[in-house]
């Protein structure tokens, strides 16, 4: 500031002066609603006062760095005073007698006083004990965040980032004065009486920081100069209007304490990348041309065309390892399994701070900005992220923006009020104890939907799953009498929620293309993905707008297929849903929306897969192994992007207290079994075109066999346009078919089992079966609980002569190759005129050209 104005000293305070008891008792309890209006610079009439209030503080003296003070009478021989002290106000109570003014005659050019509110001056301080110290006094500072940003955030708007502006931040506060550093504190709490700042730099004192507030906003700031807070736990003491007081966690916060110690507070952080002073943290990201890769395959129209298979991980517990605990720790083994395994995504439990740990992560109560601290720090889990993505693996992670726990110290009531829920009971979900958010207020939208860019933008991840979307669309969930109306998408519709979805999935795919949006819905909401409207789907028949979801869950088709194969083998064949056999009901609506085809940590309680798979005495644990492979290749084949929980890939069931052994499963023949077919079945998957390139068309399927003769035989085929298709057959019976015939179509010629498996055996061996031109169809052997997929090839040497003869009925034949060979062309040559001979070998091409040369009457036709 210029230096066009001068304050003279004035031994005596005026009476209009005096600060009144009501404010002083008021920052003596840690309750003033308007400190910016008391401590600072104040203007009355002619006079201007400097107050500070400064919590352990002996004596204050103001610094005349710029010469603005001048003595009571004036003389020109007498210099500026270096300082001014602050004289002490004796009414403050013993215990806190931190309040020191001094009042001053005001000297200037003109009559506009305004420029003393950008006036940020120095003090000088000397503690009680003898400390002493220079900052500059945070509440001569003035409004802090831009009143561009407050406007916007009012309205919603995430274009500058939310976590950027609130929260703590260590900066430098260079729009108010070069130079200066400290850390920046803000929160919103717009039904507050007061807020002050606690934490361990104050001793968790509120009397300490009293926070000015932007009445229009309903937001509460404070700016504490020279002091590098980073790393130290802080909090805000919140006022409520009845004048109750309760000490509640920072929405925004980035960083917090490691719950397990028992703690929930957060932390100024230190890995800050919003900040000046660590503007990327301290992470150098490696992943440029996986996020580039990303971006184009998923970015485009064409996404759903790519495979997808994911791996779903609760991270505390996918090993029982002591030595693996952390996010470093877990990346190298965690990144090695899932490529081992053939995923091409890992889908994370929630990862944002929460505080129970047997909630999995669902609860969250104030921290969904915040990477969970039990496991490492923020830059811990950029490695993991990073290093997943080297292995070329995608990171997804659950995203709980539909309710939040009512912990005393978090969201709930925040300023005294409803704040970041609704009012009454539309703010309540019943059964489960949580707090559902407003979705309508502007703020709260700003809120969840700066957290999901937050996580994209900073943590590089690749995907989010919107948990509990039912409970964000219907305001009647989770009222038992209503379950049946709302599993029938005829619940009472939240258009707040609705509208907050729709905004959800549009802003991600303009600002993040390729960043994949999945949907746990549970209902027959219409609709949730942006599918088009086309043949084999019902929305032909209305123009109902969807939400924009790249997939959604499919929970339906999970509990149907679990409980076929939870049901006795002989009782199979009776199982239907609403009058479909059980395992066809799903092509009854599988392209109405794009699905993923779950079977996740939910269906891992209270018991295993392996487990949930029927058991008999006559099968033994081998029939369940055998039944829960058919299970998985029932699902890999059909229209869908599968997932898959952790440890089901052994039989494993899960809890959080018992993490998973892979020492011992490794030790068990029939885990490595199964986890050898499931590895198998996901390399098939991504090799096989056919069964990822029109997961979501009707003319990518085609039955074969919906069991017509009720013997628990299912049969299909997958196809992609310009591509080989697959047959897949199951027999989930405990019959032995000898030879079950499979319609081929108009592909003739070899066909080759690529995969397959039956009670005890999951090995394939080298099988192929031939297909005669006119007949289509081939036989197979089905064991019991027998699966098998079987794709057009050219067979290996020697390989077989197929033959027909034109004009002549019954004339036909296959030929083995070979001792045979002979035999197959002499009698094609009796037919010299007529014969057609076709040979589905190449390697036996040169050796046909040489006998068409001899005799140019035969016909060859090399396939």
């Amino acid at each position: 500031m210029g230096k066009d104005f001068q304050l003279r000293l004035l031994q005596w305070v005026p009476e209009a002066c005096i600060t009144s008891d009501e404010d002083i008792q008021l920052l003596a309890d840690g309750q003033h609603p308007d400190p910016q209006h008391v401590l600072g610079v104040q203007v009355v009439g002619s006079y201007v006062i400097l107050r500070c209030w400064i919590s352990g503080a002996e004596s204050v003296a103001v610094a005349n760095n710029e010469e603005i003070f001048v003595p009571e009478l004036s003389d020109a021989r007498e210099d500026p005073p270096g300082q001014v002290p602050l004289l002490p106000v004796d009414r403050c109570p013993p215990e806190c007698p931190w309040l020191f003014e001094r009042v001053f005659e005001y000297i200037g050019g003109d009559d506009d006083k305004s420029q003393l509110q950008k006036w940020n001056y120095d003090v000088n301080i000397q503690f009680q004990g003898g400390a002493i110290g220079t900052i500059t006094y945070p509440h001569s500072l003035g409004a802090l965040l831009p009143e561009c940003f407050l406007t916007g955030f009012a309205a919603g708007m995430t274009e500058t980032p939310p976590a950027s502006m609130f929260g703590a931040h260590h900066m430098e506060l260079r729009s108010h004065k070069q130079g200066l550093w400290g850390t920046r504190f803000a929160v919103w709490a717009p039904n507050a009486h007061s807020v002050s700042l606690v934490g361990d730099f104050n001793y968790w004192d509120g009397r300490a920081h009293p926070m000015c507030c932007r009445d229009k906003f309903g937001v509460w700031e404070l700016f504490l100069p020279s002091w590098d807070l980073r790393g130290q736990k802080y909090a805000y003491q919140v006022v409520s209007k009845a004048l109750d007081s309760v000490i509640k966690a920072d929405p925004y916060a980035l960083e917090f304490v490691d719950p397990s110690d028992g703690g929930h507070d957060a932390k100024v952080p230190e890995c800050d990348d919003y900040s000046r002073a660590a503007w990327h943290g301290t992470y150098a990201w490696t992943d440029d041309a996986f996020i580039a890769n990303r971006q184009a395959k998923f970015g485009s129209a064409t996404w759903c065309k790519e495979p997808l298979s994911i791996y779903e991980v609760h991270l505390g517990s996918f090993t029982s390892s002591s030595t693996s605990s952390s996010y470093r720790d877990l990346a190298e083994p965690l990144a090695k399994h899932v490529l081992d395994m053939g995923f091409t995504a890992v889908e994370f439990l929630p990862l944002s701070q929460y505080p129970c740990y047997e909630s999995w992560g669902y609860q969250c109560a104030a921290g969904l900005f915040a990477v969970d601290r039990r496991m490492g720090t923020p830059d811990d889990f950029r490695f993991l992220v990073d290093t997943l993505h080297r292995y070329g693996i995608a990171v997804f992670m659950d995203f709980v923006g539909a309710h939040f726990a009512k912990d005393d110290w978090g969201l709930i009531e925040y300023s005294g009020a409803p704040q970041y829920e609704y009012e009454g009971k539309l703010g309540k979900i019943p059964g489960w104890g949580t707090a559902r958010y407003n979705y309508a207020k502007p703020e709260v939208q700003a809120y969840l939907l700066g957290a999901a860019h937050h996580w994209i933008e900073h943590f590089h991840i690749d995907g989010l799953r919107v948990d509990a979307v039912a409970a964000m669309i219907y305001r009647n969930f989770g009222r038992e009498e209503d379950g049946d109306a709302i599993m029938a998408g005829k619940g009472q519709l939240n258009e707040d929620g609705i509208a907050l979805l729709r905004r959800l999935c549009a802003e991600v795919r303009a600002r993040h293309p390729g960043v994949i949006l999945s949907a746990e819905e549970s209902t027959n909401f219409r609709w949730v993905t942006d599918r088009p409207a086309e043949n084999g789907t019902e929305r032909q028949r209305g123009e109902l707008r969807d939400l924009g979801f790249h997939l959604k869950w499919n929970m339906g088709f999970t509990y149907d297929a679990v409980s076929y194969f939870g049901a006795k083998p002989k009782e199979r064949h009776q199982l239907d849903t609403f009058g479909w056999k059980r395992l066809a009901w799903y092509l009854a609506y599988a392209f109405n929306e794009r699905w993923i085809l779950p079977f996740s940590h939910d269906n891992m309680q209270p018991k295993s897969l392996l487990d949930q798979m029927a058991a008999d005495k006559e099968m033994g644990i081998e029939g369940q192994f055998a039944q829960l492979r058919l299970l998985f290749l029932y699902t890999v084949c059909m229209p869908g992007r599968p997932l898959m929980f952790m440890g089901s890939e052994i039989g494993e069931d899960w809890s959080l207290s018992s993490p998973i052994d892979w020492e011992i499963a490794a030790r068990d023949p029939n885990k490595q079994q199964l986890r050898s077919w499931v590895a198998k079945l996901m390399k098939l998957y991504r090799q096989l075109k056919c069964l990822h390139r029109q997961e979501d068309r009707a003319d990518g399927f085609h039955w074969l066999d919906k069991d017509a003769s009720s013997r628990c035989v299912y049969a299909w085929k997958r196809l992609a346009k310009d591509e080989p298709e697959a047959i897949i057959v199951i027999n989930a019976s405990m019959s032995h078919i000898s030879s079950y015939y499979i319609n081929s179509g108009d592909t003739s010629g070899a066909w080759k089992c690529m995969a397959a498996t039956s009670i005890g055996d999951c090995v394939t061996t080298p099988r192929s079966a031939r297909v005669v031109l006119g007949r289509s169809k081939f036989a197979t052997e089905l064991p019991p609980m027998a699966a098998q997929i079987w794709v057009p090839c050219e067979p290996e040497f020697p390989g077989c002569l197929q033959f027909q003869v034109a004009g002549a009925e019954h004339v036909e034949g296959i030929y083995m190759l070979g001792e045979n060979l002979l035999r197959a062309l002499r009698f094609a040559m009796v037919f010299p005129d007529s014969c057609a001979a076709i040979v589905q070998n190449s390697k036996l091409g040169l050796l046909f050209l040489v006998l068409a040369l001899q005799e140019p009457a035969l016909a060859f036709e090399l396939c």
